[in-house]
């Protein structure tokens, strides 16, 4: 009796496992990339952005302090393409470097990122009559709208550029461009460049989920 109990109670754990097994794989990995619409509800600008976002099973998410890239339609700026930063909390991101498989590398900076409108040099600055002065100012304005910035993209021919390298690849690597890490000791930060994944640090595959994400932004942009 006490054997057929044990082998009752071994039966149930047995069934227990199984079950929470099969739970445990019916949930489909989240997808390397993905795509989300946004309207903002104040300047009705629309965004797609398509971006390769940290997974755990079928969750997709950003943390606060790691840089994320995209690929961004803007009705307002157009195409973007860069990285930005994650989480809740948002840090500045600096310049970047960024390199498709074996291609040339690609230097991003924050200074060319665009910004809304054309700076205004004010009154005092349109009286002025050295145009230096007002070229000096402007160009203050510019790197102070952008010091902040909490993504680096291209835009305009660059990032299309960019978008086809993409389309026509098949991994990405980047990171934060840091010059005082180019000479004397050596350091770990120019070794880490991909996505974390369980097998450690892997660039990021642009695969059919990339091109997937880029149809489904460039129809959600056309729509009407």
């Amino acid at each position: 009796m006490k054997h057929a109990g044990t082998s009752a109670h071994a039966a149930l754990a047995g069934l227990a496992i199984a079950l929470l097994s099969g739970c445990a794989t019916s949930v489909p990995p989240a997808p390397p990339w993905s795509s989300t619409v946004t309207t903002d509800p104040i300047t009705g600008t629309k965004r797609c952005v398509v971006a390769a976002y940290d997974r755990v099973a079928g969750a997709s998410y950003s943390r606060t302090g790691y840089l994320y890239p995209v690929v961004e339609f803007n009705s307002e700026f157009g195409l973007l393409v860069g990285v930005s930063s994650g989480g809740p909390i948002r840090f500045p991101v600096g310049d970047i470097v960024w390199r498709v498989d074996d291609r040339p590398y690609r230097e991003l900076r924050t200074f060319n990122n665009p910004t809304q409108g054309s700076p205004t040099t004010g009154e005092t600055a349109a009286d002025m009559s050295s145009a230096r002065i007002a070229e000096t100012i402007k160009y203050a304005q510019k790197l102070a709208a952008t010091a902040g910035a909490t993504a680096t993209v291209a835009s305009s021919e660059e990032a299309s550029a960019m978008l086809d390298e993409m389309l026509a690849g098949s991994t990405l690597i980047y990171r934060a461009n840091r010059p005082n890490a180019q000479f004397g000791l050596p350091t770990s930060h120019g070794q880490r460049v991909g996505q974390w994944t369980t097998e450690g640090l892997r660039p990021i595959p642009l695969d059919a989920t990339f091109r997937q994400g880029v149809e489904q932004c460039r129809t959600a942009m056309n729509a009407k």
